[in-house]
């Protein structure tokens, strides 16, 4: 919570404290939330986001703090459009596009969740030192969504998470930053190592994001167990396109992502 918030600058000016030692490359998750952060406090209390398309323009660097501009695009009755850009050492990192709703349109129809274990049946996954020098699973409980006889968890694998910590289960957004921004980043942990899974288990140096985007159907409790099913509808040596669907653990669909990946060999 403490990472994502931001200091106001000026009406839509905000910036994020330096986060972790100099030298490493920002987390795209964390970068994507806290410009998520700041549209969200230039909309009415009542409004809430309901997609947004991110692109990720150049490696961000620990250790320094970053700006967000924010850009009202529109303000109509019902939605408010906000674009934002990340900007760390005078160059745009990130440039992010949200739509907030008022309405209280709820699903009347959803895809199901895939049959997974249980995630108390499920093993921990525990993260390498992330060339962001983040760990994420020290704020969030991640599981591989993966039986016991499945072998080692891999990145490609769906995932079970939930945020370490005690829990209202309310909708917050200014205390200090909603339950929708805190999913957008946990939302890139692993989602791009979803373009492997097709090609099995192949030797890349890396993989790299090259775009994020969400679409919001329910509002998150991340405090309690969320399934993050991932998929692949084309990949390939170069570049691959993921897709995402998160669900609560009763079933119900949370929000539908999409990310293209960049394969490093």
């Amino acid at each position: 919570m403490a990472v994502l918030d931001l200091e106001p600058l000026d009406t839509q000016l905000f910036r994020s404290q330096p986060a972790g030692e100099p030298g490493h490359r920002l987390f795209g998750g964390q970068v994507a939330a806290q410009a998520l952060v700041a549209a969200e406090r230039t909309t009415a209390q009542a409004a809430r986001a309901h997609s947004l398309h991110a692109y990720f323009l150049r490696p961000g660097e620990t250790g320094q703090p970053v700006v967000f501009q924010v850009d009202p695009l529109q303000d109509g009755r019902t939605f408010s459009r906000r674009r934002v850009t990340a900007i760390q050492g005078g160059r745009p990192i990130l440039c992010l596009e949200t739509s907030f709703t008022t309405d209280q349109a709820t699903t009347d129809y959803q895809v199901s969740p895939p049959a997974v274990p249980d995630p108390d049946d499920c093993p921990p996954m525990v993260l390498r030192f992330r060339a962001t020098g983040l760990r994420p699973d020290r704020a969030f409980d991640l599981r591989a969504a993966i039986g016991p006889d499945a072998g080692p968890p891999h990145f490609s694998d769906d995932l079970w998470f939930r945020a370490r910590g005690q829990w209202d289960g309310e909708p917050v957004k200014y205390g200090p930053v909603s339950q929708t921004a805190i999913l957008t980043y946990v939302s890139d942990v692993t989602f791009v190592s979803g373009i492997l899974r097709p090609l099995g288990r192949p030797d890349v140096s890396r993989l790299t994001s090259l775009d994020h985007v969400m679409w919001f159907h329910h509002e998150p409790q991340v405090g309690d167990w969320t399934l993050f099913a991932k998929s692949t509808p084309a990949t390939g040596g170069l570049r691959g396109l993921a897709q995402g669907s998160m669900f609560s653990r009763d079933g119900t669909l949370i929000a539908t992502l999409a990310q293209e990946g960049l394969v490093h060999h």
